[in-house]
């Protein structure tokens, strides 16, 4: 994950053996984002810089000791009240490519922000089809998103592969 954790599950049999349908649902689901997106996953590394927040009073996020549960990641990535931020994106990195992996899709355009040490020769959003338009401008990387191809209209999330 991009913080170096862990995903815990907490998906366990019913009493006579079976996973429960619920869980099974979830599972599946994850596995087909996986199936799209498992590059910006499986052997990354945190990128730098773990999270990109949107303009805004950036929330203090204050751990339990033990077991980091007050940590709710869905409470970050939405809506937030007038002036409060939220996160944009979480990255990760493998050998020369950055992921960023988008909390919402951002309509025409994504601005990647603190990328100065970036030279990216190519932008692809994965599970899409060719190269995306972008451009540097100083340290910020502007990318030109597509419509979002219909296969990937259901996902929670979507990665752009920055090489």
């Amino acid at each position: 994950m991009s913080r170096g954790g862990n995903l815990l599950l907490d998906i366990g049999p019913d009493a006579d053996g079976t996973i429960p349908v619920i869980m099974e649902e979830r599972l599946a689901e994850i596995g087909a984002w996986l199936a799209v997106n498992g590059d910006a996953i499986y052997g990354t590394r945190p990128h730098r810089v773990s999270k990109q927040w949107s303009a805004g009073e950036v929330p203090s996020i204050k751990y339990n000791q033990e077991y980091n549960s007050d940590y709710d990641v869905t409470k970050l990535t939405g809506p937030q009240p007038a002036g409060k931020a939220s996160i944009e994106a979480f990255f990760t990195k493998k050998g020369n490519a950055v992921y960023a992996m988008l909390t919402r899709w951002h309509g025409k355009t994504f601005v990647l922000k603190d990328a100065a040490t970036l030279t990216p020769t190519r932008v692809s959003l994965l599970g899409g089809t060719g190269t995306l338009a972008f451009s540097k401008r100083g340290d910020t990387i502007e990318v030109t998103l597509p419509d979002l191809p219909e296969a990937l209209l259901g996902q929670p999330m979507w990665t752009l592969k920055i090489e």
